[in-house]
């Protein structure tokens, strides 16, 4: 069993993490064995597990909209949600005071102000229809839908009055193929990947039971909402996942980055993930253009030269609560063939801002090693549960 760590922000809410103290007396793998039994869904976006009241697990809809910025070391307007079920951050098994459903909105206005919602649903409920289509409902204040050959999805938001204050819409269109993280058609998980050595608990679950699946991996969104009086409206880059896991987040990664953009004619995301007392860096990396897929792979630091992604943090800057942060990332795409692609992410604005989770929006440039580069937007993000101190 995992000993939760010690967060300072405990008792608090953080724009979609949400903080309580640790409780020792429930066996947490007895509900990983449990819920290993429903890890399955009829759709590719569907529901894949059952977090409940009565468990750790979580599983989520992320969806994000970032728009061209209006003025240089500026964000542009950006808006992203999460429908959740359960908590990605918890330390605490009980957890029966909080709300099983709920909406989490986080952005910048096209002046680069920042907003962050949190909105409790009655419900969270998934239907999936004919072959992969999939129906979100969380209670009377937000739904989605994806279309049946996952190009398209619809979001509404219908929560108007205060204390919460947004309604509208926004619609993806996807211009890249669904995929999982591992080059793999028919699973979900980084198992194909798992080190031959005798893996801990927390290693356990980061290759076996975290499951990614993007159904949107790039196109464009058309977003028009009202926050609280003000209109956001915008055509920008789109990115839709799923996640879904037993554990809370905390509970088994100490470090993680997640990032996506659309960059001239490429799209990329990427993962690297350190799991709770490990030194194993898990890598996953997809680059795409209109023509091909150049990459869409797994790998653990160090175990092959070709076919990887390196994501390295570079520079230093203030970070959230005193903490120091990198000013960038640089990513490198090495494909099969030695072809290499490298990319430099810079932020322009942060939300939410905490120390162990701080996402950005940055702008984006690089391309073909030797050839053109492009400029774009990025969003970027550092998950540090285990509080891991930068620069090391």
């Amino acid at each position: 069993m995992f000993l939760s760590k010690k967060i300072a922000h405990s008792l608090s809410v953080a724009s979609g993490w949400h903080f309580i103290t640790a409780n020792p007396n429930i066996d947490q793998f007895f509900a990983i064995a449990v819920l290993s039994n429903f890890a399955h869904a009829v759709s590719f976006d569907g529901q894949y597990i059952q977090p409940n009241l009565t468990n750790t697990a979580v599983e989520w809809w992320w969806g994000s909209a970032v728009g061209a910025s209006q003025s240089p070391g500026t964000p542009g307007p950006v808006l992203q949600f999460l429908f959740y079920q359960g908590y990605s951050i918890l330390a605490d098994f009980n957890h029966s005071s909080l709300p099983e459903y709920y909406i989490t909105i986080n952005g910048f206005f096209s002046n680069g102000n920042n907003f962050s919602l949190t909105v409790p649903a009655t419900s969270g409920d998934i239907s999936e229809g004919k072959d992969d289509s999939v129906t979100g409902t969380w209670g009377t204040v937000g739904a989605f839908q994806i279309s049946s050959d996952l190009k398209t999805m619809a979001v509404t938001f219908d929560a108007p009055d205060a204390p919460y204050g947004i309604s509208g819409s926004m619609n993806f269109t996807s211009n890249r193929a669904n995929h999982y993280g591992c080059n793999v058609t028919d699973s979900p998980y980084f198992d194909v990947v798992e080190p031959v050595t005798t893996l801990n608990d927390a290693e356990q679950v980061l290759f076996n039971q975290l499951g990614w699946a993007v159904a949107i991996p790039g196109g464009t969104v058309n977003v028009d909402v009202i926050i609280n009086g003000t209109r956001l409206q915008f055509t920008g880059n789109g990115y839709h996942d799923q996640n879904w896991m037993p554990l809370a987040l905390n509970e088994f990664i100490s470090s993680w980055y997640f990032g996506f953009a659309e960059v001239g004619p490429y799209t990329l995301s990427y993962v690297s993930a350190t799991p709770l007392d490990s030194s194993i860096v898990f890598n996953t990396g997809y680059l795409a253009t209109d023509n091909a897929v150049l990459q869409n792979q797994c790998s653990v630091d160090g175990s092959k030269t070709t076919d990887i992604s390196i994501i390295r943090p570079t520079g230093q800057m203030a970070g959230a609560e005193g903490t120091i942060a990198p000013s960038g990332w640089t990513l490198n795409y090495i494909i099969d063939d030695g072809t290499e692609f490298e990319f430099l992410i810079v932020p322009t604005g942060v939300n939410p801002d905490i120390a162990i989770y701080q996402r950005w929006t940055g702008v984006i440039s690089g391309g073909k090693k030797g050839e053109e580069s492009y400029e774009g937007v990025a969003t970027f993000e550092w998950l540090n549960p285990g509080l891991n101190v930068y620069p090391a």
